[in-house]
């Protein structure tokens, strides 16, 4: 009894085992033609029952020779801005209130204005084309269409600062105080790709450092504004013969060399069964040019995962 009872044991477990063997799935891919108009549909046609199919187009972002990682190194810098200046006040305006300068060896701590000027600043102001415009609200470029170039403040392995600083003096002997305010901000990076954007006004965090915080500024940094503005004379005219100043740095731009895009990824088309099988899959290319399409076809179950990889080289013509 014991015996019978250990063979049919020994047969369940063999069924199982059978029924849970994973195979390779059976997948080819073939299009019409090898070569397709751009915004044309292209439709690669599906032979085999596979559980899982995904596709990396080629495209940046979705290239197969890319799954592990994708970088690229950054050849040129450029930071591009709007600013408007306007005088607080009547009278002669002060001049040399605003500097734009840049670090690579800013510690990163915001927490003090000591840390902040213990760092070595380079002054690119004179790099701009608009550094001290006519008392106007309107924004304009206060770079060049293309931006300032600041591949030159660039250290290997060190990120990059970018400060807007204030300077503010007594007005009975310097004049009256100017507000500031920028908009547009980007910084670009050049690279084989194309220009990367490596930080704007909504990706970018900045933070307001004064040097004298007991006195009430209105500096201050949103999603869509820069402003420095020293404090209202109505709540405290003292201020107006204290001699500060008031800092708005950005985040620590790590990328200004090398940018890290991670691992590109596959779009998925089918997944679940064979009883939802897709026959094929139709996409447009946007862009003209040589495209090596792969598919991947998996089975998975328990006991792993196996695949089969298929790829259809195309042009894509205007």
């Amino acid at each position: 009894m014991k015996r019978i009872y250990y063979t049919l044991c020994l047969g369940l477990l063999f069924a199982c085992n059978k029924d849970n063997e994973l195979s390779t799935p059976d997948f080819e891919v073939s299009t019409a033609a090898p070569t397709f108009k751009k915004d044309e549909a292209v439709l690669f046609s599906f032979k085999g029952n596979p559980q899982l199919i995904s596709v990396y187009t080629g495209e940046f972002g979705k290239d197969y020779n890319f799954r592990e990682g994708r970088t690229l190194d950054v050849t040129g810098l450029n930071l591009v801005f709007n600013s408007a200046v306007a005088n607080e006040g009547a009278g002669t305006p002060q001049t040399g209130m605003f500097s734009l300068l840049v670090s690579s060896n800013f510690n990163g701590d915001y927490s003090s204005f000591a840390t902040v000027q213990a760092a070595t600043w380079t002054d690119v102001t004179s790099r701009l084309t608009k550094q001290e415009a006519a008392t106007t609200a309107t924004s304009s470029l206060a770079t060049p269409a293309e931006g300032i170039d600041l591949s030159d403040l660039r250290v290997a392995g060190k990120p990059l600062y970018i400060a807007f600083r204030y300077n503010i003096r007594p007005q009975s002997t310097n004049g009256i105080w100017r507000m500031w305010t920028f908009q547009g901000f980007s910084l670009t990076g050049n690279t084989s790709n194309g220009k990367q954007t490596l930080g704007n006004m909504t990706t970018t965090a900045f933070r307001v450092i004064q040097k004298n915080p007991e006195i009430t500024s209105r500096t201050a940094t949103s999603a869509t504004a820069l402003t420095l503005r020293h404090a209202d004379l109505s709540l405290n005219p003292d201020a107006a013969e204290v001699a500060t100043e008031n800092w708005i740095v950005s985040q620590a731009f790590s990328n200004v060399n090398r940018i890290d895009f991670g691992p590109d990824l596959s779009t998925p088309i089918q997944g679940g069964t064979s009883a939802v099988e897709k026959k094929d899959f139709s996409y447009k290319f946007a862009k003209a040019g040589q495209y090596s399409v792969y598919f991947v076809a998996a089975n998975v179950s328990l006991n792993g995962k196996k695949e089969t990889v298929r790829k259809v080289d195309l042009t894509i013509t205007e």
